[in-house]
């Protein structure tokens, strides 16, 4: 099994992990002092920025085979076993929907292995599927739903939200996008005026305001998490402390209540209201990544 190539999201993450995570900043001289054990290909470039330069030593690792003794490299830079554990939880988080992690056994060293997800009993209130038998769902898209749902419980029974918030986001877009297209007269809808351009660009934040707005939802966008609401972007320390503990067990708790009482009210909202008719161009589900 080979690790697959990392999308520019996951870079940007490690980049950051690296230049200015548990470790603390670090300059562009520590940096190349960091690396020069990978090669003497990787000295840095006279007009390159530290950031620039890592992305590309990440890049190349991955191209070389390499990417693995990068990982091992910064890790065992760390003296202070507490910031090395730390940095070991951020790359596992970052490489787990890729389905890998960084393990290590008692007495050796920290090894990038394919991640295994332990399936606990489900929590009826909570994290049983959805059936999705919403009346603007095609039966394709009901199935994959359904399948992405699974997978966003084993994230959260193996503990990685991260990833977990990223399915949750996808799932709850995917709806609401599906929604908003057999409803055109949403497009008159207030919240969706200083967004221009058609439904396809609306982000899901614009989605949740549109379906409080037009009474398919009680909730208000503020009742979803950041993490959630922008489940897209690139999530920086600054947006980690906008939500302070939203690793508490009650807030992520809380998170799966309130998608799944969205989901119930879109069922149940709309049931009675047939779609209208649509012309559409090309495909219109959202990829999940």
């Amino acid at each position: 099994m080979t690790l697959p190539a990392l999308r520019q999201t996951a870079i940007r993450q490690l980049v950051q992990a690296i230049t200015d995570g548990p470790s603390g900043y670090r300059k562009a001289r520590e940096l190349v002092e960091l690396f020069a054990g990978l090669g003497d290909d990787f000295e840095r470039l006279w007009d390159e920025s530290r950031i620039r330069y890592t992305a590309r030593v990440i890049e190349d690792t991955q191209r070389r085979g390499q990417f693995e003794l990068l990982l091992h490299t910064v890790l065992e830079a760390e003296a202070v076993e507490e910031t090395r554990a730390a940095l070991q939880q951020v790359f596992s988080e970052i490489l787990a929907p890729y389905g890998w992690t960084l393990t290590q056994d008692t007495g050796s060293a920290i090894t990038l292995r394919p991640l295994v997800i332990p399936w606990k009993p489900l929590t009826p209130d909570v994290l049983d599927v959805p059936n999705f038998q919403h009346v603007f769902l095609r039966d394709d898209e009901r199935t994959l739903l359904q399948e992405r749902w699974v997978e966003a419980v084993a994230l959260q029974q193996a503990g990685l939200s991260r990833p977990m918030f990223l399915g949750l986001g996808a799932i709850l877009e995917h709806v609401l996008l599906a929604c908003a297209q057999s409803y055109p007269h949403v497009g008159h809808a207030r919240h969706a005026e200083p967004h221009l351009g058609a439904i396809l660009a609306w982000r899901l934040d614009v989605l949740l305001a549109v379906a409080r707005d037009q009474g398919w939802i009680t909730l208000t966008v503020l009742d979803f998490p950041y993490r959630v609401r922008h489940y897209r972007d690139y999530i920086t320390p600054a947006h980690e402390l906008k939500e302070g503990d939203f690793l508490n067990d009650a807030l992520i708790s809380d998170t799966w209540r309130t998608v799944r009482r969205t989901l119930d009210e879109l069922h149940d909202r709309t049931r009675t209201t047939p779609p209208q008719a649509r012309v559409t161009r090309g495909p219109r589900s959202i990829r999940f990544i």
